[in-house]
């Protein structure tokens, strides 16, 4: 059977300029089965974030979620437990995808501290572009005591890996301060941004998440940077 090929534009980075531009990305699909099962599932997270963002978890149904992804409420129980099960692996399923991208994004950046840069630039992006998903996770998720108990919680704290990478490489490049818990550094740099999101998401997306994206950049390069020694 033929592949079904998709296109589309996606941000990238300029590496010399440190910019947002535009290049030309293409997947392969192939078509069978397993390829409708994967498209059937995504469309399910994707109208369970939907329901989610508007409804809280006790008010939201199955049968909702169903109808809006355009299937019978018994095709849910194919891929998910119940409704908490569909509940928890929506950001499973997203910090797949932010990983997944970033690490395209970062792809060809040397450095550290461009790394960091890209890193702002992409958080920022994401949330601006997933703006439903970001009022489920930092609005509703995050706040709820429950969470931090579940698998989903410690699924995305050691997402968080690629920050500490970023930050234990420039470390060995001796341009990331090694004089304060590296902990205390991804704290810094997840807590600002999440904050903006937050911020962002609470007054009602009315301004551009991204306006100042190059000073929150500099911002914390400035406090994550070496300190030169004393002469």
């Amino acid at each position: 059977m033929a592949p079904m090929t998709l296109n589309w534009c996606q941000p990238a980075f300029h590496k010399a300029r440190l910019i947002a531009m535009p290049i030309q990305c293409t997947v392969e699909i192939i078509n069978g089965p397993m390829s409708n099962r994967i498209i059937r599932r995504q469309s399910i997270i994707q109208a369970a974030i939907e329901v989610f963002s508007k409804k809280d978890f006790q008010s939201a149904s199955i049968s909702e979620i169903a109808q809006r992804a355009g299937v019978a409420d018994g095709t849910i129980y194919q891929y998910f437990k119940n409704k908490e099960d569909l509940f928890f692996s929506i950001p499973v399923e997203k910090t797949k995808e932010f990983r997944g991208q970033l690490d395209l994004h970062l792809e060809g950046i040397s450095g550290a501290l461009n790394k960091i840069r890209k890193f702002v630039w992409y958080f920022l992006y994401f949330f601006k572009t997933n703006p439903e998903y970001g009022r489920l996770l930092l609005l509703e998720m995050r706040v709820n005591k429950s969470f931090v108990k579940t698998e989903t919680y410690d699924f995305l704290k050691q997402s968080v890996g690629q920050v500490m990478n970023i930050l234990l490489e420039g470390q060995n490049e001796g341009v990331i301060r090694q004089d304060a818990d590296i902990y205390v550094l991804r704290h810094l740099i997840l807590g600002t941004l999440e904050h903006m999101v937050q911020r962002w998401l609470l007054k009602g997306e009315k301004y551009d998440l991204l306006e100042h994206h190059q000073e929150v950049s500099q911002v914390l390069i400035d406090g994550l940077k070496a300190i030169p020694p004393s002469t």
